[in-house]
């Protein structure tokens, strides 16, 4: 009769706490290269605010990357039709040295406008998929994690038959 093989292996057994948080750390190195690159950095507030963060379970792990909120309206831009946040513009304007006196006609050309996305979110996760050191490190070892998981089981499986 043919042993019957049973993978038990789970997210956990394969993804350590600090493989998760050195690909959150190198994911967020990237999103800060690209904020800078478009030119999306006034008071270092945003790129200051963005961190990977773990979150564990017995069976799971996860990373959240956490920034401030107006993250989602720097990478997804606002559509027209609302005016943003006066103070927000108010504050961004005395960082830039610009005067108090446009603060409402830039919010007015937001409501008419919009703001246009920069899609750093997406851009950083494709800089992580084709970046082939990245890719490479990863990779290497998450595949070298499932093999040796595997076979384990495997093993187990042979010896408790």
């Amino acid at each position: 009769m043919a042993n019957k093989y049973k993978n038990k292996t789970k997210a956990k057994d394969i993804l350590d706490p600090k493989l998760v948080m050195d690909f959150g750390r190198d994911y967020v190195r990237i999103l800060i290269a690209l904020l800078k690159k478009a030119g999306k950095v006034a008071t270092g507030s945003l790129i200051n605010s963005i961190s990977p963060k773990l979150y564990q379970t017995a069976d799971d792990i996860r990373l959240l990357i956490e920034a401030n909120d107006y993250l989602t309206y720097v990478d997804e831009g606002r559509k027209p039709g609302s005016y943003p946040p006066i103070q927000a513009i108010s504050r961004w304007a005395s960082t830039k040295g610009i005067s108090q006196s446009v603060v409402f006609p830039i919010a007015r050309s937001i409501f008419k406008h919009g703001i246009k996305p920069t899609n750093v979110i997406q851009l950083t996760t494709r800089e992580f998929e084709t970046s082939p050191t990245l890719t490479n490190k990863y990779e290497d070892i998450i595949s070298k994690r499932i093999e040796d998981t595997i076979l384990k089981d495997y093993i187990d499986t042979l010896e408790n038959n």
